[in-house]
């Protein structure tokens, strides 16, 4: 009789509330557990809502490992309640409401990725011009995750941070970067500028912020048990 092999003792089974757990998230697609390992499964968490002051732009990621969104409830969104489905391997993302300024529009979802166990790991950010729809701003990037030959514990943070930055998370703060500068809003191919991305509405400037803080504050209290 084939068996479940017992859990991995480096990844404590842990169970979170999707509902709770996004009622106080600090970002988009935020992970809900504490494992993004190589073979972990990591489901990352979304709530996106409408208002009169609401706009989430629209750009697209790609990464080389299959992408699952399952939607926990929505409303007046382009995604159905309980709907399940796998993303192409380049997809847009925009907020999926079908009307950003309805205040009744909404839809929380999980998006999980299924960490590469061998080789790279590769994610792609890019924008289109608004008007001409070239390509506008783009950045490509190793997301190969830690115990895969090939992972950079620098590319996002320190080799000792007790919290590791995200990587999607912390490329897409890149990306807006880039997309909000003059250059990445500038099409090369018709000259329109494009209004800038909004970030508010995404977080991951505050996500990547709070992960660098709590990583200084761990260091810092090592340091003052050890002074």
């Amino acid at each position: 009789m084939n068996r479940i092999p017992p859990p991995d003792p480096s990844r404590e089974p842990l169970k979170v509330n999707i509902y709770e757990r996004m009622s106080g998230a600090a970002n988009q697609l935020i992970p809900l557990f504490p494992y993004d390992d190589a073979g972990s499964i990591v489901p990352c968490g979304a709530v996106l809502w409408g208002g009169p002051d609401m706009e989430y732009g629209h750009f697209f990621h790609g990464n080389s490992i299959a992408e699952v969104v399952v939607v926990y409830g929505s409303h007046q969104s382009l995604l159905s309640s309980g709907q399940i489905f796998a993303t192409q391997p380049l997809h847009g993302v925009n907020s999926f409401l079908r009307d950003e300024k309805d205040p009744e529009a909404f839809a929380v979802m999980t998006i999980t990725q299924h960490q590469s166990e061998g080789g790279d790991q590769r994610e792609t950010l890019l924008a289109r011009c608004q008007q001409c729809k070239a390509e506008l701003a783009r950045i490509d990037y190793d997301a190969t995750p830690a115990g895969v030959d090939g992972h950079d514990p620098t590319r996002f943070g320190a080799a000792d941070d007790r919290v590791r930055q995200f990587a999607t998370t912390a490329g897409s703060q890149e990306f807006v970067q880039l997309r909000n500068s003059e250059e990445g809003r500038t099409c090369q191919g018709c000259g329109h500028v494009n209004p800038v991305f909004p970030t508010a509405q995404w977080g991951w400037q505050r996500q990547v912020a709070q992960t660098r803080v709590v990583n200084d504050a761990y260091r810092a209290l090592v340091k003052e048990g050890r002074s």
